[in-house]
């Protein structure tokens, strides 16, 4: 009996069994693991993006901001915005999360949202509310969410809002309950 025909079949389907086992290795697995993964994550890091005419548009502050690949989505832990209005004053906006879709081009922040208008530009205004979507592009703010609004001697309280921060307006859409104290 010739063994050799026998022998090089035995060596081919083992060559060809190692050869899948090693091509199936090298490929990551599909558990979900790297699917969930970030593809880049910033620590204590501060970012200001400018606009189409290379003037600020905000600055961004926060302890971990982490990308998404799939798609292409970021979300932020504890964010804090800067936002310039017109005469290049802050507005402070901050919250426990923050969520940037792919585009870009909208903020969505949730949790403790508050809004300080510049301490330099009368009156004082405050904006809290738990979910704020900002509009960088407009540099407009916008909620269906309950909403607080406070200025010295004026709280006043409703369901949605909409802010312009260039020309330091705000606007409460409905149920707006208003309480107000003359000063002295």
């Amino acid at each position: 009996m010739n063994w050799r025909p026998t022998l090089t079949v035995v060596l081919l389907l083992g060559a060809i069994a190692s050869g899948w086992q090693v091509w199936r290795m090298s490929r990551p697995a599909d558990d979900g693991v790297l699917r969930t993964r970030p593809d880049y994550v910033l620590r204590d890091y501060e970012i200001t993006s400018l606009d189409k005419q290379g003037r600020e548009s905000f600055t961004l502050h926060g302890p971990v901001l982490q990308r998404d690949p799939r798609d292409k989505t970021m979300s932020l832990a504890t964010p804090r915005f800067q936002v310039p209005d017109r005469s290049g004053r802050y507005w402070n906006v901050q919250a426990q999360q923050g969520f940037v879709p792919a585009d870009g081009n909208l903020l969505e922040l949730q949790g403790q949202v508050r809004a300080d208008s510049p301490p330099d530009a009368p009156p004082a205004t405050r904006i809290e509310t738990g979910r704020l979507t900002l509009d960088m592009g407009e540099n407009r703010a916008r909620t269906t969410d309950a909403v607080t609004v406070t200025r010295p001697g004026l709280t006043m309280r409703g369901t949605g809002l909409e802010a312009d921060f260039d020309r330091q307006q705000v606007s409460l859409l409905s149920q707006v309950r208003t309480h107000y104290v003359p000063h002295d």
